[in-house]
């Protein structure tokens, strides 16, 4: 599929980014940013190959391959999610697991609008409201907002937005003995419009409790099960440049 993304990065809406995406189970993934801040950039990743590190190589002078810990805050600079869990299908899991909890507690608000159309599909639009309940669970020593993750099922990164006001910038910016609030629940209020052939979302725009758009995806070009090749994630695929 072709991506068109936007991140909120602290209070700011980061520039607009198009990039053609291949994924295959269980977790192979290539990236080629075409346009916005690192356009020509490109990423590999497979579990068990490359060390389970990402290559990448950011597509302009000085342009070198590196190899990446996926969790590490060079390879997150630029993303809310590290290339290991990147993916469509892990994106839609989320915005379930988040309305079945929330339906389980009785919280919340799911709405379906009427048909429409998106990008020259039929789409039926929903949209999930969720409250901004959470925990206060303490950083102990040696642990980061990465184990805290672990240990909750939360994402990072929606834990490290929820305490912007700390100032903390990396996973790994909480000292001992700090409290840290773990949102319930992933957003505020999610909006999915549904492709009704295929039945995934063809735009998600996810709000943070305060309000504010979190993250806006637009898949386009979307196609499943087109046979993927070894050769899709090969950094000698001739028609990359790694």
């Amino acid at each position: 599929m072709r991506l068109v993304k936007r991140e909120l990065r602290g209070t700011e809406l980061m520039p607009e980014e198009t990039i053609d995406i291949k994924w295959q189970r269980p977790q192979r993934i290539y990236l080629h940013e075409i346009a916005g801040p690192h356009e020509g950039q490109e990423v590999l990743y497979a579990p068990g190959w490359n060390k389970d590190r990402i290559k990448v190589h950011k597509g302009s002078f000085p342009d070198v391959n590196l190899n990446l810990n996926p969790y590490g805050a060079m390879a997150m600079e630029q993303s809310h999610h590290p290339v290991p869990e990147i993916s469509l299908v892990r994106l839609v899991d989320r915005v379930l697991d988040n309305v079945r909890r929330a339906r389980a507690k009785n919280v919340g608000r799911v709405t379906f609008g009427g048909p429409e159309t998106l990008f020259g599909h039929d789409v039926v639009r929903v949209e999930a409201k969720l409250p901004a309940t959470g925990k206060t669970p303490s950083i102990v020593k040696r642990e980061t907002l990465w184990d805290m993750s672990k240990a909750t099922g939360q994402s990072m990164y929606v834990i490290l937005h929820a305490n912007r006001g700390r100032q903390w910038r990396q996973a790994d910016h909480p000292e001992p003995g700090d409290s840290v609030f773990v949102p319930d629940y992933y957003a505020g209020r999610m909006v999915l419009w549904i492709d009704t052939a295929l039945q995934l979302p063809l735009q998600i725009d996810l709000y943070d409790h305060e309000g504010n758009l979190y993250e806006h995806y637009e898949h386009h070009d979307l196609k499943v099960n087109t046979g993927l090749t070894d050769a899709d994630f090969d950094p000698k695929n001739r028609t990359y440049h790694f």
